[in-house]
C-alpha cells in the first residue's frame, strides 16, 4: 500500500511500528454527554488523513467525516442524537437528524410525513434512528494491503406488517481515501412489502462554500417546487449563507457508462479539496440534491436512491414504488472518496464530462 508518500509493504510497516493503531484502524468507544450519551461509535482512520465514525447506534450510519483535518461532512446543530430521544411523528425526525456523511432514509418511507393507511409515516422513515445488531469489526492484512471492514444489520419490522434486513458492510484500505458501502435489503417477512431507500449524503463547509460547485453528470433537472424552481438556473453554484434562506431541492437526471455506473459530487477548487460518490443506476436509478444555504444549516445533500423523496402514498400513485417480494433481496453499493489535489480534481471533473458527452 501506498503511505506517506510513498510504496511499503506489510513486513517492511511492521518493522517500523509496534501496534499498526499508530498508522490505521478501528477504535471502538462510546460517546457520553447530552444527547449523545451511550451512543457507541466505530471510529476508522485508513492513514491516508481519511477519518470517519461510523455509529452501530444509529443504523450503521457515518456521523463525522474529514480529511488532513479538513471536514467533509455537515453536522446539524442538534448534533449526534440517542436513538432513544428519536420522536416519529411528523417532521420531528429532524430532531435527531445530525445528518453526517450519511443517514440513510427508509426502508418503506422516503419523504415528507404522511398517513398510510393505518400507518402515520414520519419523515424520511426509521431505518436512521434503530441501532444495528450484530455488529462486528476487523482490521486484516490482504496480502500487503491493510483491510479495515464494519458490518451489521438492521431490521425494520412490525406485527402486522413489513420485515425487512438491512445488511451493511463498509470497507476502507490503508493508505486510500475512499470508503466502499455494501448494503443487502431482504425481505425476510411472508408479504410484499414497500420498499423506499434514500442515501442522504451530507457535505458541509469547507468543502460546500461560496467558491465550489456541484460537479456531476447532469443531463436535465426538475425542481420539486416553486422555491426551488427559483434558483433552478443556479442549482450547481453556492453562495454564503443567507439569513431566511429556504432548502432547494432539486431532481437530476444524471449520465452513465453503459454499466449504469454514475457519481455526483462537489468541489472547491480555491483549496483544491472535494468529495464525490459513486453508485449504479441499475440499484438506485434516480438522484436528489439538497441546497441548503440558511445560517448554520449550511450544507449539500447528494442524494441517491430507488425513490426521490415525495412519500409513499405519492410514490404509489406515480406507478413508481418498489416492492420486495417475500424472500426478495435488493444488493447496492457506494463508494465516497475526497478528492484534495488539483490532478484528482481534474481528473474527477474528466470522467463528468467523459459521462455527459456520452449521452449527446
Amino acid at each position: 500500500m501506498k503511505l506517506f508518500g510513498r510504496e511499503i509493504t506489510r513486513d517492511e510497516l511492521r518493522q517500523r511500528v509496534g501496534d499498526i493503531s499508530q498508522i490505521a484502524g478501528i477504535r471502538s468507544f462510546r460517546l457520553s454527554e447530552g444527547r449523545m450519551k451511550d451512543v457507541d461509535a466505530l471510529e476508522v482512520r485508513t492513514g491516508s488523513g481519511l477519518s470517519f465514525t461510523v455509529l452501530p447506534g444509529r443504523a450503521l450510519d457515518i456521523a463525522w467525516m474529514d480529511y488532513q483535518g479538513k471536514p467533509v461532512s455537515f453536522i446539524s446543530k442538534g448534533g449526534v442524537t440517542n436513538a432513544q430521544y428519536y420522536q416519529p411523528y411528523g417532521y420531528e425526525w429532524l430532531r435527531s437528524f445530525y445528518a453526517g456523511m450519511l443517514t440513510t432514509c427508509g426502508l418503506t418511507h422516503a419523504g415528507p410525513p404522511e398517513k398510510d393507511g393505518i400507518w402515520d409515516l414520519g419523515l424520511h422513515g426509521r431505518i436512521s434512528n434503530t441501532p444495528a445488531f450484530e455488529v462486528s469489526h476487523r482490521t486484516e492484512w490482504e496480502g500487503d494491503s491493510l483491510k479495515l471492514t464494519i458490518e451489521g444489520k438492521v431490521r425494520e419490522a412490525a406485527i402486522f406488517n413489513e420485515n425487512l434486513v438491512l445488511k451493511r458492510k463498509i470497507t476502507a484500505y490503508g493508505g486510500e481515501s475512499t470508503i466502499t458501502i455494501e448494503d443487502e435489503v431482504e425481505n425476510q417477512g411472508y408479504q410484499e412489502t414497500p420498499f423506499m431507500i434514500l442515501y442522504h449524503m451530507n457535505a458541509g463547509y469547507p468543502a460546500v462554500s461560496e467558491e465550489s460547485s456541484l460537479q456531476a453528470p447532469v443531463i436535465n433537472t426538475r425542481a420539486r417546487d416553486d422555491e426551488a424552481a427559483r434558483g433552478i438556473d443556479s442549482f450547481w453554484r453556492f453562495q454564503p449563507p443567507e439569513p431566511g434562506y429556504k432548502e432547494q431541492v432539486f431532481f437530476h437526471k444524471l449520465a452513465s457508462d453503459e454499466d449504469g455506473n454514475t457519481c455526483a459530487g462537489v468541489v472547491n477548487e480555491a483549496l483544491n479539496f472535494g468529495l464525490y460518490i459513486r453508485f449504479n443506476q441499475k440499484e438506485l436509478p434516480l438522484f436528489t440534491q439538497w441546497k441548503m444555504m440558511g445560517q448554520q444549516d449550511y450544507v449539500l445533500g447528494l442524494e441517491p436512491g430507488n425513490c426521490y423523496p415525495l412519500g409513499r402514498s405519492l410514490t404509489r400513485q406515480r406507478g413508481e414504488l418498489a416492492v420486495l417480494e417475500p424472500g426478495g433481496k435488493k444488493n447496492i453499493r457506494l463508494d465516497i472518496g475526497v478528492l484534495s489535489t488539483w490532478e484528482e480534481i481534474q481528473c474527477y471533473k474528466d470522467y463528468v464530462n467523459k459521462l455527459v458527452k456520452g449521452k449527446r
